[in-house]
């Protein structure tokens, strides 16, 4: 069952504090304050610049939250040194899709390329093997200019499937979307 303070993983990495763990009810002004400032990167994500209300983060949580006990999705949030700064997690489809897990990453910008984001990636997916018993498939939607992205997400076995032409509206021109997919379970 989901604990509260449930950590998944809690060391030190060069100089750094780096603890992961499911999120708790107290997390949603980081969560908040984390999201706002990805938004305004206007990065490789689906908010950009948005800004994001306390009244919808609440819900996004207290849902968050419901979903993790119910075993239908898992979610990781990274602190380094304290601060939230990373947010990862696998959302498993409902009905016919329900052992799809759909899986979402965001590291913050001054830990990017320092293998924050390899770490938090790959305890997602290990938490969504053991307690999403209903997943399979994972799926991930990645601009397909982020090459970084893609070459890491291989590296984890997952493979394109499709490719969405001009699928995103980033930072005012029609990017391309693609599509990966990695089996976890097979049945």
């Amino acid at each position: 069952m989901y604990k509260s303070n449930n950590v998944v993983y809690c060391n030190n990495i060069g100089n750094s504090e780096v603890v992961i763990r499911y999120p708790q009810n107290g997390d949603v002004e980081a969560m908040l304050k984390y999201i706002n400032a990805i938004s305004k990167e206007k990065t490789y994500i689906t908010w950009q610049g948005e800004e994001i209300s306390l009244k919808h983060e609440q819900k996004y949580l207290k849902n968050q939250l419901k979903r993790i006990g119910e075993k239908e999705t898992v979610q990781l949030l990274l602190f380094v040194n304290g601060e939230l700064s990373g947010i990862s997690a696998i959302d498993l489809g409902e009905r016919i899709k329900c052992h799809i897990g759909v899986f979402g990453i965001t590291i913050a910008q001054i830990y990017r390329g320092r293998g924050f984001g390899k770490l938090l990636m790959k305890l997602t997916l290990e938490e969504a093997s053991k307690n999403l018993m209903k997943l399979k498939i994972v799926t991930l939607e990645v601009f397909a200019e982020n090459e970084k992205a893609i070459k890491m997400y291989k590296d984890f076995g997952f493979i394109e499937y499709g490719k969405l032409p001009k699928g995103n509206l980033y930072k005012g021109k029609l990017v391309d979307d693609t599509q990966m997919y990695k089996n976890i379970k097979v049945n």
